[in-house]
C-alpha cells in the first residue's frame, strides 16, 4: 500500500510548470506585452543564453512602464525593467509549504524554480498551487503542459542590388 505525499510536503518540481514561454534580457517590452497578450500568461521569465534565470516579468509590471507615447516609445529592452527588483528562486526539492510562505512573506504570486548554477527549471504561480489543492492534474490547466505556438517575425531587407539609386526600395523581380 502507498500513501500519497501530503500536498505541503510536495517538492515545488511536482508542481511548477515546467514548459515556459521566455523572453531574452534584450527583447522589447512591446514584445514581452504582445507575448503576454497572445499566450493568456500573466508571467515572463527573463533569461540569458546560457539559461540562467535573470528575473521575472508580469503583465502589472509592464503596464506600470508601458508608455503612452505608441510602439516606438515601448521598445526598450526589458532588462531595464528588472533593475532593483527582487528576483525569488526556489530549489526544485522546496516543500510546497515552504514555497507558500516565501510567497506570502514577500507579496508575490510566482516564483522561479532553479538548479543549483541559477539555470530555470520552471515557475510556480499561485495558480499552480491553486491547482494542486484542488487536485488538478498539470495537463488539466489553461494550456496543458505545453504553451501554445508563438511565432516571431523579423523584416528582411533585400539585397542592395533591389534598391534604387535613391536607395528607396523597388520592386522586387520574381523568384
Amino acid at each position: 500500500m502507498t500513501t500519497a505525499t501530503p500536498l505541503q510536503d510536495l517538492p515545488a518540481a511536482e508542481v511548477m510548470a515546467g514548459d515556459l514561454l521566455t523572453v531574452s534580457r534584450d527583447d522589447s517590452v512591446l514584445m514581452a506585452w504582445e507575448l503576454m497578450l497572445r499566450s493568456g500568461y500573466h508571467h515572463l521569465p527573463v533569461v540569458a543564453d546560457d539559461g540562467a534565470f535573470l528575473g521575472l516579468l508580469d503583465s502589472e509590471l509592464l503596464a506600470a512602464h508601458w508608455h503612452e507615447g505608441g510602439p516606438d516609445h515601448n521598445r526598450q529592452p526589458v532588462a531595464r525593467l528588472l533593475q532593483g527588483r527582487p528576483r525569488f528562486t526556489v530549489e526544485p526539492e522546496t516543500p510546497v509549504s515552504a514555497v507558500a510562505k516565501l510567497m506570502l512573506g514577500n507579496r508575490t504570486d510566482a516564483l522561479a524554480v532553479t538548479d543549483e548554477a541559477g539555470g530555470l527549471l520552471g515557475l510556480l504561480t499561485v495558480h499552480d498551487l491553486v491547482s494542486a489543492l484542488a487536485g488538478l492534474p498539470r495537463s488539466d490547466q489553461r494550456h496543458g503542459p505545453n504553451p501554445p505556438s508563438l511565432y516571431r517575425i523579423e523584416p528582411v531587407i533585400p539585397p542592395e542590388h533591389h534598391l534604387h539609386p535613391d536607395r528607396r526600395l523597388s520592386r522586387l523581380p520574381p523568384d
